[in-house]
């Protein structure tokens, strides 16, 4: 049946919240030379929950509200319809939602709360399972749970609805509760009840500012640095460029690295012993001035960096304007003549990086990655320092090595995730502690170390 466009009464709750004028043009452009091939689904106008509405309208749409502009922007006078009486409200609200699961052009954001809700309302009308339903919408049962679980992540925490599709949102969940998990452990290890488990390591991994913290420890006694000081990430907003949420971490805007690198790199090369090697990550565009920084310092540095090359990365926000970056680099640094222990190896590293559904930290290294610089410039035994410890992925290195290790994370929820971490792996791959006793009295590592460092 054919209804006046003016009789049609649209309730201001629908699931479909943002409609782009060009797909309503492109609709109509398609309605104008092929005709209005769907009705538009309405019902008679409920005056009970619509007290207000004008008199005029007899109909209250319950799905086609694209066609419907389309229609108006035409300039209809009136548009086809299919009429369903006697359907209660939760009945008009599963067909809104069907057709609009149907249809194109949906967000990621009201597709999953259009699936969450299709869930309750079926569960509610007919008794549905979330196996049901996922059959009905034509997806598996843990694809639809994982929709349903994000619509219902959304509603307590809106900023998620900002990312950019749902894979980036579901990322950004999971880092919140891992993050709220972690921040729970920290506060376990900070009261009287301890897991003895991991504080297994905890004279390894040091609760501290990296700046204060290095400045305690004793003059040439490690064997290499490898480290990746917090760079290119906007967190005030609690957001990384990539659209990950972390807790903040300082020292991550251009100047601010730029104080910590001066900072840092000599207490780093005051520390290590003669003829080792230290490996700094570090922002490309700032190569001039850290490669000065690590040069002013003693350090003798390869110009050509190492190229950490991240298959399947590259994604850019401006693609129309900027290549995509698939690589980090880093630099090789000595103090003496150390050679390199794995000989013949290229510049260009080759590790996958971390899935972004398992990371921790917004920018975790692979163990690969760092497991064969530690292989390329220690011994077994020997002493492995990270001053930003992030995910721990340097300590698992060094275990799986045999190396010891010393890492310093100021953030109390990270220092408690790397603590979880290596507490969780194999005790067999536990360092050996060659030539070095610990000191359980006074449970000081780093002083262990100078008290039983080789002449």
């Amino acid at each position: 049946m054919d209804v006046e466009i003016r009789e049609i009464f649209i309730p201001p709750a629908r699931q479909r919240t943002v409609v782009k004028e060009s797909a309503v043009a492109e609709l109509a452009v398609s309605i104008q030379s092929r005709g209005q091939l769907h009705p538009l689904t309405v019902a008679p106008i409920d005056r009970v929950r619509f007290p207000d509405a004008a008199p005029h309208l007899n109909y209250q749409l319950i799905a086609g509200y694209r066609r419907l502009l389309a229609c108006a922007l035409l300039k209809f006078l009136t548009v086809r319809v299919e009429l369903r009486e006697n359907l209660t409200q939760l009945e008009q609200e599963e067909i809104e939602l069907d057709e609009n699961l149907q249809r194109e052009n949906l967000s990621w954001q009201e597709e999953v709360k259009a699936k969450s809700r299709l869930v309750d309302l079926r569960k509610e009308l007919y008794g549905d399972s979330i196996r049901d339903v996922a059959i009905h919408v034509g997806e598996t049962k843990s694809e639809l749970w994982e929709d349903q679980r994000l619509a219902k992540a959304i509603e307590l925490l809106p900023e998620l609805a900002a990312s950019k599709n749902k894979t980036q949102a579901q990322n950004k969940l999971r880092l919140l509760q891992r993050r709220e998990a972690l921040t729970a452990k920290a506060a376990e290890l900070q009261s009287g009840k301890k897991d003895p488990n991991l504080l297994s390591f905890e004279h390894k991994i040091r609760l501290a500012d990296a700046l204060q913290e290095v400045k305690k420890w004793h003059t040439g006694v490690y064997h290499c640095v490898i480290t990746d000081p917090p760079y290119g990430i906007n967190l005030d907003s609690g957001e990384t460029k990539k659209g990950n949420i972390h807790p903040q971490i300082y020292h991550d805007d251009t100047y601010d690295i730029m104080d910590l690198f001066a900072q840092i790199v000599p207490e780093a090369y005051r520390i290590l012993r003669e003829d080792t090697h230290a490996y700094f990550f570090f922002d490309i565009k700032q190569y001039a001035r850290i490669f000065r920084i690590l040069t002013d310092a003693g350090f003798k540095v390869d110009p050509i960096p190492l190229v950490w090359v991240k298959p399947g990365s590259g994604q850019v926000n401006h693609p129309d304007s900027r290549w995509g970056s698939s690589y980090e680099a880093a630099f090789f640094c000595r103090k003496g003549n150390r050679a390199l222990l794995k000989q013949g190896q290229s510049n260009i590293l080759q590790h996958d990086p971390v899935p972004s559904a398992k990371k921790i930290h917004p920018v975790e290294k692979p163990v690969s990655l760092i497991r064969q610089l530690i292989e390329s410039s220690t011994a077994p035994g020997e002493i492995v320092v990270d001053f930003f410890g992030g995910s721990g992925s340097t300590a698992e290195a060094a275990l799986q090595t045999g190396r010891n290790f010393l890492l310093c994370e100021k953030d109390p929820a990270f220092h408690a995730g790397i603590l979880e971490r290596l507490a969780a792996l194999n005790t067999t791959t536990a360092a050996p502690q060659t030539n070095v006793q610990d000191d359980e009295e006074e449970n000081d590592w780093d002083e262990a170390f100078a008290r039983n460092k080789k002449p």
